[in-house]
């Protein structure tokens, strides 16, 4: 399986399971994202989500080259019917979602931080947006996501140029709120979803939809105007 769930003391941890990938997202990992994430809306039991990757090395490694090769000769229906019902749901999820970056966050990789209501990194964290570097646009509502998180100029910076950021770096900029040591992300991630899965959750589902809702238009443009964009680029710069 390509992403794994553990239910613990009202916590659900979903990990991208890919590790001999980088933990690169194909359309079984968002069809497996979008099941684990679906089955804990309507658990009672489960108050938060959190999600990390496989392994020690990488986080998310963002789109998996193949399907975007497929994406670029225009045979990516699945993969973009998927991926588009994912992130879809993850725009207006009703619970508290929590990421836990070990390792290299790269594409959608750093770009899923948009969505987090929480986010911490491992010391060995690195963040990249590498878009200029592939010659294709942003994606995920990134354009719109990204200045939010970390500031405009900031986020011109990681978007134009696809250079690295640290995980110190990244939390002084506010793309994740705090760096810990890599042997106790995991712990930390799902202390800090124990203790709002703790709370009313009626509460926290109104918390969590006066914080998103407002969002949703703008990034619903944001993620038309990206599609506009990439798909194109993509055309003229596939994937090898």
């Amino acid at each position: 399986m390509s992403v794994r769930t553990d239910d613990e003391d009202g916590v659900r941890v979903v990990t991208i399971d890919r590790p001999d990938k980088r933990n690169a997202i194909d359309r079984h990992v968002y069809a497996g994202l979008d099941a684990a994430f679906t089955d804990a809306v309507g658990r009672d039991d489960l108050g938060a989500v959190v999600l990390t990757g496989a392994g020690r090395e990488s986080f998310c490694a963002g789109a998996d080259r193949g399907e975007l090769a497929a994406v670029a000769a225009g045979e990516g229906r699945e993969f973009a019917r998927v991926a588009n019902k994912f992130c879809d749901g993850l725009l207006t999820y009703p619970k508290p979602v929590i990421m836990a970056v070990n390792g290299v966050g790269v594409g959608m990789g750093t770009t899923l931080l948009g969505y987090a209501d929480l986010a911490f990194a491992a010391e060995s964290a690195r963040f990249r947006t590498p878009f200029t570097a592939m010659g294709v646009s942003p994606e995920l509502g990134s354009s719109w996501l990204l200045p939010h998180l970390v500031g405009w100029q900031r986020a011109s910076w990681m978007l134009l140029s696809s250079e690295w950021v640290d995980a110190q770096t990244a939390a002084a900029w506010g793309l994740v709120m705090e760096v810990v040591p890599d042997d106790a992300l995991l712990e930390r991630a799902v202390a800090a979803g124990r203790a709002i899965a703790g709370r009313d959750p009626a509460s926290v589902q109104a918390v969590k939809r006066t914080l998103v809702d407002w969002r949703v238009e703008p990034v619903t443009r944001a993620l038309e105007k990206e599609k506009e964009e990439f798909g194109p680029l993509l055309r003229k710069s596939p994937p090898r």
